[in-house]
């Protein structure tokens, strides 16, 4: 856990709110007092600003009794997350609660680690292509450019506008290589910032190539909330209500709204949930099988496994559809820069001979 220049602490990532969540929930399940147990946890971790940020949500529970209150009191963690923890406090079923809550966390953080990974890549090569363009237009079309400034006449205005468009094209090149460079760099700096990663999670969501990637997402947060509202003991109409705050698709918030509509004009759930198309193909049919067999809330957690490993699969194929990409814009550069110096040389050479 770190804090900002102000002293304040920063929210907790998705994986440090997962663990924190599993270890509640071990303590829970084992009998022992949720006070006692969290300052265990306290007393497990490395750093001194986690065992403060334990140390205040023990001081808090002390004096309230409550554990949903003391979490919210640090400005650590997640406001969904602290609603969940009051609803499972209220429902007497916190342990489950808190396992539900560990497992929606680790995915959100795996599927952040996959998208960081999509980003740092092409980062990465960019970078590098930049460093070879560079290398280029300081080290090596300067020579050439005084040596054909020296054989004077022997240079034809042909030759001479051949290397004018090569440094051209490179020059063009490195300012759009460093631009690309800094964007993405800027967007993994932000994105470790709660409002930077919610707008980056909007801008997906509106921007075409992503777009689908974005509703895949937050399908998988859909199922994976609706499935811990379910085994929280919640009907399906309350589930809906928390939902939209932590979606960030437009389009699937559309749909969330009119799976609501539906609900109150009367329509079954899973018959709601299919017309809506928030699900698509198969996994609408297995809402309904859950919905007549009773077991809704373990078909949506289900199919927020699926869902995730879309997502998974999805950043994969986009990786490999970029590294191809990058290797060929490099290498068309590259060979224009090199065109431009070789084409005006071999006039020389022609005319010398």
């Amino acid at each position: 856990m770190e804090t900002n220049k102000k002293g304040n602490p920063r929210a907790l990532c998705a994986g440090d709110v997962s663990l924190f969540c599993a270890q509640a929930a071990m303590i829970l399940k084992s009998g022992i007092p949720l006070q006692d147990g969290i300052g265990e946890i306290g007393d497990a971790m490395e750093n001194s600003a986690g065992k403060e940020m334990v140390r205040l949500i023990q001081a808090h529970m002390e004096k309230n009794g409550a554990l949903a209150p003391a979490l919210r009191h640090t400005g650590m963690f997640p406001s969904y997350m602290v609603s969940m923890v009051s609803i499972g406090e209220k429902a007497g079923r916190l342990d489950n609660v808190m396992e539900a809550l560990s497992l929606y966390y680790e995915r959100e953080d795996r599927i952040y680690r996959r998208i960081r990974s999509a980003v740092l890549y092409p980062l990465v090569l960019i970078l590098m292509m930049a460093a070879v363009i560079a290398v280029l237009l300081i080290r090596v079309l300067p020579v050439f450019s005084d040596v054909f400034a020296d054989l004077g006449g022997n240079v034809s205005d042909t030759s001479g506008a051949v290397l004018a468009v090569g440094m051209t094209i490179g020059q063009v090149a490195l300012a759009v290589v460093v631009l690309l460079s800094l964007l993405l760099a800027f967007s993994l700096l932000i994105a470790k910032t709660r409002g930077g990663s919610q707008f980056l999670s909007g801008l997906a969501a509106r921007f075409g190539p992503t777009r689908r990637l974005a509703n895949k997402i937050s399908s998988a947060r859909f199922a994976s909330v609706m499935s811990m509202m379910l085994s929280s003991g919640y009907d399906t109409s309350d589930a809906l209500e928390m939902i939209p705050d932590i979606i960030t698709s437009p389009e699937v918030k559309k749909k969330i709204q009119l799976c609501q509509n539906q609900l109150r004009e009367g329509r079954p759930f899973a018959r709601a949930v299919e017309n809506a198309g928030i699900f698509s193909g198969i996994y609408s049919g297995m809402v309904s099988v859950g919905a007549k067999t009773g077991n809704l809330d373990t078909v949506m957690k289900h199919l927020a496994e699926l869902y995730s490993q879309d997502v998974d699969e999805t950043v994969n194929r986009g990786i490999a559809m970029i590294e191809p990409a990058l290797a060929g814009a490099l290498s068309v550069v590259i060979g224009a820069i090199l065109l431009a110096v070789m084409l005006p040389l071999m006039g020389i050479l022609s005319s010398i001979g």
